[in-house]
């Protein structure tokens, strides 16, 4: 008897590939109920992203009626469920994608367990005992910010074996958002697992690998492709193989998603419409200079929160905005990136390399990629609370010195600095990664952007220069950078 996992994963909400997805999936279990064989769908994380917008109108339960439509039978939350969605909406995602949810290393303060997630679920399928959990990366500090223990996942995922064991089950399965090495090392060190299908890391397997007994695979992301792993009994124990599926953007979308994506279109819509503010002028973005609409929403997280002073990449947004009435819509074009304010300490001579470091091309003009970049060039670094003097050198610019209430940045003492979690996260720049006691804050940046972009004064005061050009030999201001 053979026992067919589907799987997705990082789907990212690409609500198109989703569908797509679905159609093939659907014939596929028409296709294995007409050969008398069981079948059992799972999403394994990252199924949504608020860079889409029907997304972010609905706070993900889009998605998550979609996964009903389809019928997953079971779900472990990425990183993009677990720390975009409000903790307090977990439990309705849960309940509308109508899946198993996995939350094995997922816990409230003090250990207790959340009551929609199951640690273990056994699946009785096609005369066999198919026992699974889901993983996901125990990202501590966002988490304990948002009121959730990420407990160590290899712990947990002993925990979920021996348990499993004790069910006598016939196979175990991990739904696992960790990655591929974490679920190679799971492999070795739980070789009772029949396989571990993966995600997160985007990985591309034409098949499974094997550790072991154990198949550990991923067949992609953004729904491209889609896993296809087989359970068979054979030689007294039951082995896994998996295979990718391609899904080509000219195939036909599943009619039951469409009529869920068709039914909740207007809502989107209203959401979507809903203005935020009115502005007299147009609100400039730039990449390579100081602009008006980096320093605006720069000033918000300055204002929002405790600090010395904030700096923030221009990248985080995407373009710029035309007077007029500003929707919704319009401000999750240009502010994509669903990236959370954190407050640091760091000295200021790593304050002073980050701002010279992004004065340089090569820096940029460099496209962003991983750790919730969601945007195009990461930009240059717009400044709150501070002055830039720069110099122009035949290498380039470069920052000469930082004016902080008056007082240049001493290089050996420590400030706190406002800024986002993509900055601290990318290995991109090095003095960022130096910083110490994070603190996250709550809001994702683009919600403050929304609830402040139409605070008067705000457009007036982020004119105001924090760059200043000095000739390098006399040190005289030349002007400053056009906004």
């Amino acid at each position: 008897m053979r026992i067919h996992l589907l799987h997705m994963n990082d789907l990212h909400s690409r609500l198109e590939n989703h569908m797509r997805i679905g159609a093939k999936i659907r014939a596929l279990r028409a296709e294995f109920d007409r050969m008398g064989e069981a079948s059992l769908t799972f999403d394994l994380g990252d199924v949504l992203d608020r860079v889409r917008p029907e997304t972010e109108a609905t706070c993900g339960l889009l998605n998550a009626d979609l996964m009903r439509a389809l019928g997953v039978d079971g779900w472990v939350f990425g990183n993009n469920e677990g720390l975009t969605i409000p903790v307090e909406r977990w439990e309705e995602l849960v309940i509308r994608s109508d899946a198993i949810a996995f939350g094995t290393n997922l816990r409230r303060p003090g250990g207790r367990p959340f009551a929609f997630f199951r640690d273990t679920h056994v699946y009785e399928v096609g005369g066999m005992r198919i026992g699974a959990f889901g993983l996901t990366p125990n990202y501590d500090l966002p988490y304990h910010m948002l009121g959730v223990e990420a407990l160590d996942p290899l712990a947990a995922a002993r925990r979920a074996v021996n348990d499993l064991v004790v069910q006598r089950v016939d196979a175990i399965v991990c739904l696992s958002h960790m990655g591929l090495r974490f679920d190679r090392a799971l492999a070795r060190e739980l070789p009772q697992i029949t396989c571990i299908l993966g995600g997160h890391t985007h990985e591309t397997m034409l098949e499974a690998e094997y550790v072991g007994h154990t198949a550990v695979f991923q067949p992609g992301k953004h729904g491209f492709s889609f896993g296809h792993t087989v359970l068979e009994r054979s030689g007294g124990r039951v082995a896994a193989r998996s295979e990718r599926i391609p899904v080509e953007p000219w195939e036909p979308l599943d009619a039951r998603m469409m009529q869920v994506y068709a039914r909740e279109h207007a809502f989107v819509e209203r959401q979507l419409g809903r203005a935020v503010a009115d502005l007299s002028d147009r609100l400039q973005l730039e990449y390579e200079d100081e602009c008006t609409f980096a320093n605006l929403l720069t000033d918000i997280l300055y204002d929002a929160f405790e600090g010395d002073l904030a700096l923030m990449m221009a990248g985080a947004l995407n373009a710029s905005l035309l007077p007029g009435a500003i929707t919704m819509e319009h401000v999750l074009g240009a502010c994509p990136t669903p990236t959370r304010p954190i407050v640091v300490t760091m000295r200021g001579a790593d304050i002073l390399e980050a701002i010279d470091l992004a004065l340089k091309p090569e820096i940029h003009n460099r496209q962003g990629i991983g750790f919730g970049f969601r945007g195009g060039r990461i930009g240059l670094l717009a400044i709150s609370g501070a002055l830039a003097e720069i110099e122009r050198r035949a290498n380039g610019r470069g920052v000469r010195r930082v004016v902080l209430g008056g007082r240049p940045l001493e290089p050996d003492r420590d400030y706190r600095v406002i800024t986002c979690e993509y900055l601290w996260l990318s290995p991109v720049f090095p003095p960022f990664r130096r910083a110490r006691d994070v603190t996250y804050q709550r809001p994702l940046v683009r919600e403050l952007l929304i609830e402040h972009i139409g605070d008067p004064g705000r457009v007036e005061r982020a004119r105001l220069p924090r760059y200043e050009v000095v000739d390098p030999v006399k040190g005289r201001a030349n002007g400053a950078w056009p906004s």
